[in-house]
């Protein structure tokens, strides 16, 4: 019924958010599992309850909705718990590396690469022009570049004197980081090296967990991709090698003919063919080899039914 928190993002902000209803003691759908501890969150599928009491080590459970008592369940549902909740959500303050403090709630990790360039004396980031990114965002570009760069940006004239030595340059940085709520619900990437070492430190396991997990989920990816091109690969060999075979059975059998002329064994003919009467169409003419006019003529109409049988030449020059 039960596991411990290590890996979502939830879980650890959940120790910032203000406990309510505390020392409620939950029960799972049998009855006979209780435990007493503190809701901190929730979402459609699990609950976050800080325990009165830690368990081998854990202070924090993540339980299954599914496995929660019938009672619990209507709990969760009720308007208190929703407004709370909310609340509790607005109540989380992060430091950051610069001393200011945000007033927001992590919602996930997320990565994202920030591209500059410089294009007719305007700066665009990942194609935009900076200035029509959010404000919040207009002011994060200097610090971001800052932190890749080694740099510090005295005033806003110092970066841009930066963004004119890169000219037209592309010039690439990959974030990772959190996207904050804040409490009008504009949601924000914030990178982590913004935070401060404290608040670092405290998403660096759930960190570390989303970077493995998203690690492996690439390397899914890879390989689905890998077994793709080879499948392709391998349909693409198969289907060129035989078209190589009929092409080179049909120089084989071209070779046969032209030794065939050689030896005055057969001649060319050249066979004239023309539409059956009422059918739409064009004549033809077609090449085949025969002892005379009459074998031409039968095995040009045999091969093309329903046309009508034209002037009939053997071709000279073979």
């Amino acid at each position: 019924m039960l596991k411990s928190i290590s890996r979502s993002l939830v879980f650890t902000t959940a120790l910032f958010l203000a406990p309510f209803c505390s020392g409620r003691e939950w029960k799972d759908a049998s009855g006979l599992v209780k435990i007493q501890g503190t809701l901190l969150a929730a979402d459609d599928h699990e609950v976050v309850i800080k325990l009165d009491q830690k368990r081998k080590e854990h202070e924090l459970l993540a339980v299954p909705l599914e496995n929660l008592s019938k009672e619990d369940l209507e709990y969760l549902k009720s308007k208190e718990v929703a407004d709370q909740l909310a609340a509790d959500g607005q109540k989380q303050v992060w430091e950051l590396a610069n001393g200011m403090k945000v007033y927001g709630r992590l919602v996930r990790f997320v990565e994202k690469d920030v591209s500059l360039q410089r294009r007719r004396g305007r700066l665009y980031v990942n194609d935009r022009p900076i200035e029509n990114l959010p404000e919040v965002y207009q002011k994060m570009i200097p610090n971001i570049v800052g932190h890749f760069e080694k740099k510090t940006f005295a005033d806003h004239q110092a970066f841009d004197r930066w963004v004119a030595a890169q000219k037209s340059n592309v010039r690439t940085f990959h974030c990772e980081g959190v996207m904050v709520e804040f409490p009008n619900g504009d949601e924000y990437a914030l990178p982590l090296f913004f935070l401060s070492p404290s608040a670092a430190k405290v998403l660096q396991p759930s960190y570390e967990q989303w970077k493995s997990e998203r690690q492996q989920q690439r390397a899914e990816e890879q390989e689905v991709e890998s077994q793709r091109q080879n499948d392709l690969y391998l349909q693409s060999q198969a289907m060129a090698m035989q078209q190589q075979q009929q092409e080179m059975m049909k120089i084989a059998k071209l070779q046969l003919l032209m030794t065939s002329v050689a030896a005055g064994v057969t001649d060319m003919w050249e066979v004239y063919l023309y539409p059956p009467n009422g059918m739409f169409g064009y004549p033809i003419s077609v090449v085949v080899p025969a002892r005379n006019s009459a074998d031409a003529s039968a095995i040009a109409l045999q091969r093309n039914p329903g046309f009508v049988l034209g002037p009939v030449r053997r071709i000279s020059g073979f």
